[in-house]
Protein backbone atom coordinates (compact mmCIF):
# COMPACT_ATOMS: atom_id res chain seq x y z
CA UNK A 1 0.00 0.00 0.00
CA UNK A 2 1.16 3.91 -0.82
CA UNK A 3 2.26 6.38 2.23
CA UNK A 4 -0.56 7.16 4.33
CA UNK A 5 0.29 10.56 3.43
CA UNK A 6 0.03 9.72 -0.55
CA UNK A 7 -3.63 8.35 -0.05
CA UNK A 8 -5.96 11.70 0.05
CA UNK A 9 -3.70 13.31 -2.87
CA UNK A 10 -4.53 9.96 -4.98
CA UNK A 11 -8.29 10.06 -4.34
CA UNK A 12 -8.67 13.88 -5.20
CA UNK A 13 -10.23 14.16 -8.79
CA UNK A 14 -7.64 15.35 -10.73
CA UNK A 15 -4.87 14.03 -8.53
CA UNK A 16 -1.03 16.25 -8.92
CA UNK A 17 0.80 14.71 -11.68
CA UNK A 18 3.21 11.48 -11.30
CA UNK A 19 6.28 13.38 -11.78
CA UNK A 20 5.36 15.66 -9.22
CA UNK A 21 5.19 13.43 -6.59
CA UNK A 22 8.34 12.04 -7.72
CA UNK A 23 9.77 14.93 -6.78
CA UNK A 24 8.63 15.37 -3.19
CA UNK A 25 9.30 11.90 -2.22
CA UNK A 26 12.89 11.76 -3.70
CA UNK A 27 14.30 8.97 -1.31
CA UNK A 28 11.15 6.66 -2.01
CA UNK A 29 11.92 3.09 -2.34
CA UNK A 30 11.04 1.87 -5.64
CA UNK A 31 8.29 -1.16 -3.99
CA UNK A 32 6.30 2.18 -2.73
CA UNK A 33 7.12 3.78 -5.94
CA UNK A 34 5.39 0.86 -8.42
CA UNK A 35 2.77 0.59 -5.60
CA UNK A 36 1.94 4.60 -5.95
CA UNK A 37 1.78 3.73 -9.72
CA UNK A 38 -0.89 0.87 -9.31
CA UNK A 39 -2.77 2.87 -7.49
CA UNK A 40 -3.14 6.09 -9.98
CA UNK A 41 -6.10 6.45 -11.84
CA UNK A 42 -6.06 4.38 -15.46
CA UNK A 43 -6.09 6.93 -17.35
CA UNK A 44 -2.76 8.60 -15.71
CA UNK A 45 -0.79 5.31 -15.57
CA UNK A 46 -1.88 4.85 -19.52
CA UNK A 47 0.48 7.47 -20.11
CA UNK A 48 3.63 8.41 -21.89
CA UNK A 49 4.95 11.20 -19.28
CA UNK A 50 4.01 9.17 -16.49
CA UNK A 51 5.92 5.90 -17.60
CA UNK A 52 8.62 8.05 -18.46
CA UNK A 53 9.01 9.56 -15.18
CA UNK A 54 8.52 5.99 -13.37
CA UNK A 55 11.39 4.54 -15.32
CA UNK A 56 13.68 7.47 -14.85
CA UNK A 57 12.99 7.54 -10.64
CA UNK A 58 13.38 3.57 -10.72
CA UNK A 59 16.69 3.98 -12.32
CA UNK A 60 17.81 6.89 -10.06
CA UNK A 61 16.46 5.59 -6.96
CA UNK A 62 19.39 4.49 -4.71
CA UNK A 63 17.59 0.65 -4.04
CA UNK A 64 17.10 -2.30 -5.24
CA UNK A 65 14.12 -3.13 -7.92
CA UNK A 66 11.84 -5.47 -6.22
CA UNK A 67 11.84 -8.04 -9.12
CA UNK A 68 14.21 -8.24 -12.27
CA UNK A 69 10.83 -8.74 -14.67
CA UNK A 70 10.22 -4.37 -14.12
CA UNK A 71 11.96 -3.37 -16.60
CA UNK A 72 10.30 -5.98 -19.25
CA UNK A 73 6.97 -4.89 -17.59
CA UNK A 74 7.08 -1.27 -18.05
CA UNK A 75 8.68 -1.93 -21.78
CA UNK A 76 5.08 -4.49 -22.31
CA UNK A 77 2.88 -2.05 -21.04
CA UNK A 78 4.40 0.78 -23.23
CA UNK A 79 4.08 -0.98 -26.31
CA UNK A 80 0.61 -2.18 -25.76
CA UNK A 81 -0.23 1.08 -24.98
CA UNK A 82 1.25 2.19 -28.41
CA UNK A 83 4.33 4.89 -26.98
CA UNK A 84 6.70 2.96 -28.59
CA UNK A 85 8.86 2.81 -30.70
CA UNK A 86 7.41 6.43 -31.01
CA UNK A 87 7.94 8.16 -27.63
CA UNK A 88 11.43 9.41 -27.85
CA UNK A 89 11.31 10.46 -24.55
CA UNK A 90 9.74 7.60 -23.24
CA UNK A 91 12.17 4.93 -25.22
CA UNK A 92 15.29 6.51 -23.52
CA UNK A 93 14.33 6.35 -20.53
CA UNK A 94 13.09 2.41 -20.56
CA UNK A 95 16.66 2.33 -22.30
CA UNK A 96 18.15 4.18 -18.97
CA UNK A 97 16.26 1.35 -17.41
CA UNK A 98 17.34 -1.43 -18.60
CA UNK A 99 21.43 -0.04 -18.89
CA UNK A 100 21.13 1.13 -14.67
CA UNK A 101 19.88 -2.76 -14.09
CA UNK A 102 22.54 -4.58 -16.85
CA UNK A 103 20.36 -5.48 -19.14
CA UNK A 104 23.05 -4.11 -21.74
CA UNK A 105 21.30 -6.35 -25.15
CA UNK A 106 18.20 -5.33 -24.61
CA UNK A 107 18.88 -2.05 -24.16
CA UNK A 108 20.60 -2.03 -27.18
CA UNK A 109 18.20 -3.77 -29.29
CA UNK A 110 15.28 -1.05 -27.93
CA UNK A 111 17.87 1.69 -28.83
CA UNK A 112 18.57 -0.07 -32.38
CA UNK A 113 14.69 -0.24 -32.80
CA UNK A 114 14.52 3.63 -32.36
CA UNK A 115 12.85 4.85 -35.76
CA UNK A 116 13.71 8.73 -34.80
CA UNK A 117 16.62 8.95 -32.13
CA UNK A 118 17.85 12.18 -30.82
CA UNK A 119 21.00 13.43 -29.56
CA UNK A 120 19.67 12.69 -25.94
CA UNK A 121 18.99 9.24 -27.22
CA UNK A 122 23.17 8.75 -27.74
CA UNK A 123 23.88 10.66 -24.39
CA UNK A 124 22.25 8.04 -22.76
CA UNK A 125 23.96 4.89 -23.89
CA UNK A 126 27.48 7.32 -24.24
CA UNK A 127 26.97 8.32 -20.26
CA UNK A 128 25.97 4.88 -19.25
CA UNK A 129 28.93 3.36 -20.64
CA UNK A 130 32.11 6.14 -19.92
CA UNK A 131 30.71 5.26 -16.20
CA UNK A 132 32.39 1.67 -16.49
CA UNK A 133 35.69 3.24 -18.39
CA UNK A 134 34.52 1.61 -21.65
CA UNK A 135 36.05 2.26 -25.12
CA UNK A 136 32.79 1.66 -26.57
CA UNK A 137 31.80 5.01 -25.99
CA UNK A 138 33.85 6.08 -28.73
CA UNK A 139 32.09 4.04 -31.32
CA UNK A 140 29.43 5.72 -30.03
CA UNK A 141 30.30 8.59 -30.78
CA UNK A 142 30.92 8.44 -34.48
CA UNK A 143 28.01 6.47 -34.81
CA UNK A 144 26.02 9.68 -33.68
CA UNK A 145 27.98 11.71 -35.88
CA UNK A 146 27.76 9.19 -38.89
CA UNK A 147 23.80 9.84 -38.42
CA UNK A 148 24.35 13.59 -38.73
CA UNK A 149 23.87 14.43 -34.74
CA UNK A 150 25.82 17.19 -33.48
CA UNK A 151 27.15 16.30 -30.20
CA UNK A 152 26.18 18.56 -27.19
CA UNK A 153 28.08 19.37 -23.99
CA UNK A 154 27.18 16.36 -22.39
CA UNK A 155 27.97 14.44 -24.94
CA UNK A 156 31.38 15.86 -24.44
CA UNK A 157 31.66 15.76 -20.72
CA UNK A 158 30.70 12.07 -21.11
CA UNK A 159 33.49 11.02 -23.50
CA UNK A 160 36.22 12.94 -22.56
CA UNK A 161 36.76 10.93 -19.37
CA UNK A 162 37.31 7.77 -21.36
CA UNK A 163 39.79 9.68 -23.57
CA UNK A 164 43.27 8.99 -24.00
CA UNK A 165 45.27 12.18 -25.14
CA UNK A 166 45.10 12.21 -28.97
CA UNK A 167 41.22 11.89 -28.82
CA UNK A 168 41.05 14.13 -26.22
CA UNK A 169 43.00 16.56 -28.31
CA UNK A 170 40.60 15.94 -31.21
CA UNK A 171 37.72 16.66 -29.19
CA UNK A 172 38.89 19.93 -27.83
CA UNK A 173 39.45 21.04 -31.06
CA UNK A 174 35.63 19.86 -31.69
CA UNK A 175 34.70 21.90 -28.40
CA UNK A 176 36.66 25.01 -29.56
CA UNK A 177 34.71 24.88 -33.25
CA UNK A 178 31.42 24.40 -31.64
CA UNK A 179 32.22 26.98 -28.79
CA UNK A 180 30.98 24.40 -26.51
CA UNK A 181 33.05 25.45 -23.47
CA UNK A 182 32.28 29.12 -23.48
CA UNK A 183 29.47 30.84 -21.29
CA UNK A 184 28.14 29.30 -18.30
CA UNK A 185 29.41 25.36 -19.35
CA UNK A 186 32.02 25.01 -16.52
CA UNK A 187 31.72 21.12 -17.08
CA UNK A 188 33.35 20.89 -20.50
CA UNK A 189 36.16 22.83 -19.29
CA UNK A 190 36.53 20.88 -16.37
CA UNK A 191 36.74 17.80 -18.24
CA UNK A 192 39.04 19.16 -20.32
CA UNK A 193 41.46 19.85 -17.57
CA UNK A 194 41.10 16.51 -16.25
CA UNK A 195 42.20 14.59 -19.66
CA UNK A 196 45.39 17.07 -19.91
CA UNK A 197 46.24 16.46 -15.96
CA UNK A 198 46.05 12.36 -17.24
CA UNK A 199 48.20 13.25 -19.94
CA UNK A 200 50.59 14.89 -17.75
CA UNK A 201 49.79 18.17 -19.96
CA UNK A 202 50.28 20.66 -17.38
CA UNK A 203 50.75 23.38 -19.69
CA UNK A 204 47.26 22.65 -21.27
CA UNK A 205 45.10 22.29 -18.57
CA UNK A 206 46.33 25.70 -17.83
CA UNK A 207 45.25 27.36 -20.95
CA UNK A 208 42.33 25.34 -21.20
CA UNK A 209 41.74 27.15 -17.74
CA UNK A 210 43.00 30.41 -18.51
CA UNK A 211 40.87 30.72 -21.44
CA UNK A 212 37.66 30.25 -19.89
CA UNK A 213 35.47 33.53 -19.48
CA UNK A 214 33.92 32.83 -16.03
CA UNK A 215 34.95 30.18 -13.49
CA UNK A 216 33.81 28.39 -10.47
CA UNK A 217 35.12 27.45 -7.16
CA UNK A 218 35.24 23.30 -9.23
CA UNK A 219 36.78 24.89 -11.72
CA UNK A 220 39.91 26.71 -9.61
CA UNK A 221 39.58 23.26 -7.27
CA UNK A 222 40.33 21.19 -10.43
CA UNK A 223 43.44 23.57 -11.64
CA UNK A 224 45.04 23.38 -7.86
CA UNK A 225 44.73 19.77 -8.21
CA UNK A 226 46.53 19.43 -11.55
CA UNK A 227 49.57 20.83 -9.83
CA UNK A 228 49.42 18.96 -6.73
CA UNK A 229 49.22 15.94 -8.55
CA UNK A 230 52.28 16.95 -10.73
CA UNK A 231 53.96 17.80 -7.48
CA UNK A 232 54.29 21.39 -8.52
CA UNK A 233 53.22 22.48 -5.04
CA UNK A 234 54.27 26.43 -5.07
CA UNK A 235 52.35 26.71 -7.86
CA UNK A 236 49.23 25.33 -6.46
CA UNK A 237 49.59 27.53 -3.30
CA UNK A 238 49.57 30.32 -6.06
CA UNK A 239 46.28 29.57 -7.29
CA UNK A 240 44.72 29.36 -4.14
CA UNK A 241 45.62 32.40 -3.23
CA UNK A 242 44.73 34.01 -6.94
CA UNK A 243 41.49 32.22 -6.68
CA UNK A 244 40.91 34.44 -3.54
CA UNK A 245 42.67 37.96 -4.29
CA UNK A 246 41.64 37.95 -8.02
CA UNK A 247 38.44 36.29 -8.46
CA UNK A 248 37.11 36.62 -5.15
CA UNK A 249 35.85 33.20 -4.92
CA UNK A 250 35.90 31.32 -1.34
CA UNK A 251 37.04 27.83 -0.99
CA UNK A 252 34.54 24.82 -0.31
CA UNK A 253 35.50 21.67 1.87
CA UNK A 254 37.15 20.00 -1.51
CA UNK A 255 39.49 23.15 -2.11
CA UNK A 256 40.96 22.52 1.07
CA UNK A 257 41.69 19.35 1.38
CA UNK A 258 42.56 19.48 -2.64
CA UNK A 259 45.25 22.04 -1.10
CA UNK A 260 46.46 20.71 2.07
CA UNK A 261 48.99 18.23 0.16
CA UNK A 262 50.68 20.83 -1.08
CA UNK A 263 51.04 22.92 2.39
CA UNK A 264 52.72 19.55 3.79
CA UNK A 265 54.73 19.36 1.38
CA UNK A 266 56.41 22.69 1.13
CA UNK A 267 56.23 22.64 5.07
CA UNK A 268 53.90 25.80 5.77
CA UNK A 269 52.40 25.49 8.87
CA UNK A 270 51.00 29.39 9.67
CA UNK A 271 49.44 28.45 5.65
CA UNK A 272 48.10 25.14 7.32
CA UNK A 273 47.13 26.83 10.65
CA UNK A 274 44.95 29.42 8.37
CA UNK A 275 43.45 26.75 6.58
CA UNK A 276 42.26 25.21 9.65
CA UNK A 277 41.01 28.08 10.93
CA UNK A 278 38.89 28.61 7.85
CA UNK A 279 37.63 24.96 7.78
CA UNK A 280 36.35 25.86 11.58
CA UNK A 281 34.85 29.08 10.61
CA UNK A 282 32.58 28.20 7.50
CA UNK A 283 31.42 24.92 9.59
CA UNK A 284 33.63 22.70 7.33
CA UNK A 285 34.10 20.51 10.08
CA UNK A 286 33.67 17.86 11.67
CA UNK A 287 34.20 16.13 8.37
CA UNK A 288 36.59 13.26 7.65
CA UNK A 289 38.08 14.00 4.58
CA UNK A 290 39.15 17.21 5.96
CA UNK A 291 40.21 16.18 9.19
CA UNK A 292 42.38 13.05 7.37
CA UNK A 293 44.20 15.59 5.64
CA UNK A 294 44.91 17.96 8.51
CA UNK A 295 46.45 15.24 10.27
CA UNK A 296 48.73 14.68 7.34
CA UNK A 297 49.60 18.05 6.86
CA UNK A 298 49.99 18.97 10.58
CA UNK A 299 52.24 15.64 10.53
CA UNK A 300 54.56 16.66 7.64
CA UNK A 301 54.88 20.45 9.16
CA UNK A 302 56.43 18.70 12.10
CA UNK A 303 53.89 19.67 14.49
CA UNK A 304 52.89 16.13 15.92
CA UNK A 305 50.66 17.13 18.81
CA UNK A 306 48.57 19.16 16.47
CA UNK A 307 48.06 16.05 14.63
CA UNK A 308 47.12 14.31 17.64
CA UNK A 309 45.18 16.31 18.93
CA UNK A 310 42.97 16.44 16.26
CA UNK A 311 43.26 12.70 16.00
CA UNK A 312 41.99 12.64 19.53
CA UNK A 313 38.62 14.51 19.29
CA UNK A 314 35.69 12.61 20.13
CA UNK A 315 33.54 14.79 17.52
CA UNK A 316 34.05 13.30 14.51
CA UNK A 317 33.70 9.89 12.75
CA UNK A 318 37.42 8.41 11.88
CA UNK A 319 37.43 5.87 8.83
CA UNK A 320 40.48 3.36 7.76
CA UNK A 321 42.40 6.59 6.23
CA UNK A 322 41.85 8.89 9.78
CA UNK A 323 44.03 5.86 11.75
CA UNK A 324 46.39 5.21 8.49
CA UNK A 325 47.20 9.04 8.88
CA UNK A 326 47.66 8.89 12.62
CA UNK A 327 49.79 5.73 11.93
CA UNK A 328 51.78 7.19 9.29
CA UNK A 329 52.42 10.38 11.40
CA UNK A 330 53.63 8.91 14.32
CA UNK A 331 56.21 6.68 11.98
CA UNK A 332 57.19 9.84 10.11
CA UNK A 333 58.06 11.29 13.71
CA UNK A 334 60.27 8.32 14.52
CA UNK A 335 57.72 7.13 17.64
CA UNK A 336 57.14 3.12 16.33
CA UNK A 337 55.94 2.04 19.50
CA UNK A 338 52.73 4.75 19.13
CA UNK A 339 52.33 3.47 15.97
CA UNK A 340 52.25 -0.09 16.73
CA UNK A 341 49.79 0.66 20.09
CA UNK A 342 47.48 2.78 17.52
CA UNK A 343 47.55 -0.20 15.28
CA UNK A 344 46.44 -2.73 17.79
CA UNK A 345 43.79 0.03 19.09
CA UNK A 346 43.00 0.04 15.57
CA UNK A 347 41.93 -3.64 15.01
CA UNK A 348 40.56 -3.71 18.80
CA UNK A 349 37.74 -1.41 17.43
CA UNK A 350 36.93 -3.53 14.30
CA UNK A 351 38.82 -1.51 11.43
CA UNK A 352 40.13 -4.40 8.96
CA UNK A 353 43.94 -3.27 7.60
CA UNK A 354 44.20 -3.02 4.39
CA UNK A 355 47.62 -2.37 1.92
CA UNK A 356 47.66 1.22 2.68
CA UNK A 357 47.65 0.72 7.12
CA UNK A 358 50.32 -2.44 6.10
CA UNK A 359 52.24 -0.21 4.83
CA UNK A 360 52.26 2.54 6.93
CA UNK A 361 52.65 0.41 10.13
CA UNK A 362 55.45 -1.67 8.34
CA UNK A 363 57.36 1.73 7.56
CA UNK A 364 56.55 2.99 11.01
CA UNK A 365 58.43 -0.21 12.13
CA UNK A 366 61.38 0.48 9.84
CA UNK A 367 62.25 3.65 10.75
CA UNK A 368 62.35 2.85 14.20
CA UNK A 369 63.99 -0.44 13.79
CA UNK A 370 61.58 -2.50 15.57
CA UNK A 371 62.29 -6.00 13.86
CA UNK A 372 60.60 -8.38 15.96
CA UNK A 373 56.95 -6.44 16.26
CA UNK A 374 57.97 -5.65 12.37
CA UNK A 375 58.10 -9.35 11.17
CA UNK A 376 55.14 -9.98 13.82
CA UNK A 377 52.38 -7.68 11.88
CA UNK A 378 54.00 -8.62 8.33
CA UNK A 379 53.10 -12.49 9.77
CA UNK A 380 49.50 -11.65 11.32
CA UNK A 381 48.16 -9.64 8.37
CA UNK A 382 49.04 -12.58 6.26
CA UNK A 383 47.64 -15.16 8.42
CA UNK A 384 44.74 -13.29 10.09
CA UNK A 385 43.69 -10.62 7.68
CA UNK A 386 44.39 -12.34 4.41
CA UNK A 387 46.85 -9.72 3.20
CA UNK A 388 48.13 -9.89 0.23
CA UNK A 389 51.29 -8.22 0.63
CA UNK A 390 52.52 -5.68 -2.41
CA UNK A 391 56.22 -4.87 -3.76
CA UNK A 392 56.04 -1.69 -1.68
CA UNK A 393 55.32 -4.00 1.30
CA UNK A 394 57.92 -5.96 0.78
CA UNK A 395 60.47 -3.77 0.20
CA UNK A 396 59.63 -2.10 3.97
CA UNK A 397 60.50 -5.35 4.87
CA UNK A 398 63.44 -5.84 3.56
CA UNK A 399 64.52 -2.21 4.76
CA UNK A 400 63.60 -3.02 8.43
CA UNK A 401 65.48 -6.01 8.73
CA UNK A 402 68.56 -4.24 6.53
CA UNK A 403 68.84 -1.39 8.62
CA UNK A 404 69.12 -3.91 11.87
CA UNK A 405 71.94 -5.70 9.96
CA UNK A 406 69.63 -8.63 9.50
CA UNK A 407 70.79 -9.11 5.79
CA UNK A 408 70.66 -12.44 4.97
CA UNK A 409 67.54 -12.63 6.54
CA UNK A 410 65.94 -9.37 4.26
CA UNK A 411 67.96 -11.54 1.46
CA UNK A 412 65.44 -14.85 2.21
CA UNK A 413 62.37 -12.22 2.48
CA UNK A 414 63.34 -11.71 -1.30
CA UNK A 415 63.72 -15.19 -2.36
CA UNK A 416 60.62 -16.02 -0.91
CA UNK A 417 58.36 -13.64 -2.55
CA UNK A 418 55.51 -14.82 -4.79
CA UNK A 419 55.63 -11.82 -6.63
CA UNK A 420 58.90 -10.33 -8.79
CA UNK A 421 61.12 -8.48 -6.85
CA UNK A 422 61.27 -4.38 -8.14
CA UNK A 423 64.18 -1.83 -7.56
CA UNK A 424 62.99 -0.53 -4.75
CA UNK A 425 63.33 -3.98 -2.83
CA UNK A 426 66.89 -4.45 -4.59
CA UNK A 427 67.45 -0.73 -3.46
CA UNK A 428 66.53 -1.63 -0.28
CA UNK A 429 68.67 -4.65 -0.15
CA UNK A 430 71.56 -2.65 -1.65
CA UNK A 431 71.69 0.35 0.80
CA UNK A 432 71.99 -2.43 3.65
CA UNK A 433 74.56 -4.51 2.41
CA UNK A 434 76.88 -1.15 1.79
CA UNK A 435 76.23 0.09 5.17
CA UNK A 436 77.08 -3.72 6.96
CA UNK A 437 79.81 -3.77 3.89
CA UNK A 438 78.43 -7.47 3.34
CA UNK A 439 80.43 -7.29 -0.33
CA UNK A 440 78.21 -11.16 -1.60
CA UNK A 441 75.09 -10.00 -1.16
CA UNK A 442 75.92 -5.74 -2.26
CA UNK A 443 76.84 -7.24 -5.77
CA UNK A 444 73.93 -9.67 -5.78
CA UNK A 445 71.58 -6.47 -5.41
CA UNK A 446 73.76 -4.63 -7.80
CA UNK A 447 73.53 -6.95 -10.58
CA UNK A 448 69.70 -7.05 -10.26
CA UNK A 449 69.50 -3.50 -9.67
CA UNK A 450 71.08 -2.95 -13.12
CA UNK A 451 69.67 -5.85 -15.08
CA UNK A 452 65.79 -4.56 -14.30
CA UNK A 453 66.40 -2.31 -17.46
CA UNK A 454 62.35 -2.85 -18.12
CA UNK A 455 61.34 -1.01 -15.23
CA UNK A 456 61.18 2.47 -15.43
CA UNK A 457 63.20 4.00 -12.84
CA UNK A 458 61.81 7.25 -11.12
CA UNK A 459 64.13 7.67 -8.78
CA UNK A 460 68.09 7.38 -9.54
CA UNK A 461 69.28 7.56 -6.06
CA UNK A 462 70.19 3.87 -6.16
CA UNK A 463 71.82 4.19 -9.43
CA UNK A 464 74.03 7.01 -7.53
CA UNK A 465 74.89 4.46 -4.80
CA UNK A 466 76.19 2.27 -7.10
CA UNK A 467 78.02 4.89 -9.05
CA UNK A 468 79.76 5.99 -5.74
CA UNK A 469 80.46 2.76 -4.65
CA UNK A 470 82.71 1.71 -8.10
CA UNK A 471 83.95 5.55 -7.62
CA UNK A 472 85.28 4.64 -4.11
CA UNK A 473 86.61 0.99 -5.44
CA UNK A 474 88.47 2.95 -8.64
CA UNK A 475 86.28 1.17 -11.13
CA UNK A 476 85.99 4.45 -13.44
CA UNK A 477 84.86 2.23 -16.51
CA UNK A 478 81.26 0.86 -14.53
CA UNK A 479 81.45 4.40 -13.26
CA UNK A 480 80.74 5.84 -16.58
CA UNK A 481 78.29 3.10 -17.43
CA UNK A 482 76.49 3.61 -14.36
CA UNK A 483 76.50 7.39 -15.13
CA UNK A 484 75.24 6.78 -19.00
CA UNK A 485 72.40 5.10 -17.84
CA UNK A 486 71.26 8.18 -15.51
CA UNK A 487 71.87 9.99 -18.84
CA UNK A 488 69.71 7.94 -20.73
CA UNK A 489 67.11 8.11 -18.48
CA UNK A 490 66.89 12.31 -18.01
CA UNK A 491 66.75 11.21 -14.39
CA UNK A 492 68.23 13.84 -11.58
CA UNK A 493 68.30 13.57 -7.97
CA UNK A 494 66.62 15.91 -6.41
CA UNK A 495 68.49 19.08 -4.63
CA UNK A 496 68.32 18.31 -0.79
CA UNK A 497 67.35 21.40 1.42
CA UNK A 498 66.70 22.47 5.03
CA UNK A 499 63.55 24.49 6.44
CA UNK A 500 66.75 25.74 9.09
CA UNK A 501 67.20 29.04 8.52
Amino acid sequence: MPSPSLLPLLSLPSPPPFATLLSSFASITPRLLLCLFNHLPLHLRHDAFTLSSLSKSLCNSIFPLPSVHVPFLLHSLSLRCGFLPIDAILTNSLVSLYLCNDFLFEARKLFDEMPVRTVSSYNTLISFFSKRNNEFVLEILRQMQYEGFRPDGFTVSSVLPVCWFPHGREIHGFVIRNELNFGSDFHVSNCLINMYFKAARVDLARKVFDEMPERNVVNWTAMIGVYVSNEKFLQSLNIFREMQIRDKIFPNRITLVTILPSIGSLVKLPEGKSIHSYSLKMLFSPNTSLNNALIDMYSKCGSLNYAQKLFDDLSWQKDSISWTCMISSYGLHGKGEESVKLFYEMLKLGFKPDNLIALAILSACSRSVLVEKGLQIFNSLIKDHSIEPSVEIYACLVDLLGKAGEINRALDIIKSMPIKPTKSVWGALFKAAIKYNNEKVRDLAYENLIGLEGEKVKNPSDLISVSNLHASCGRWDLVENVRNKIMENRLKKLTGSSWIS
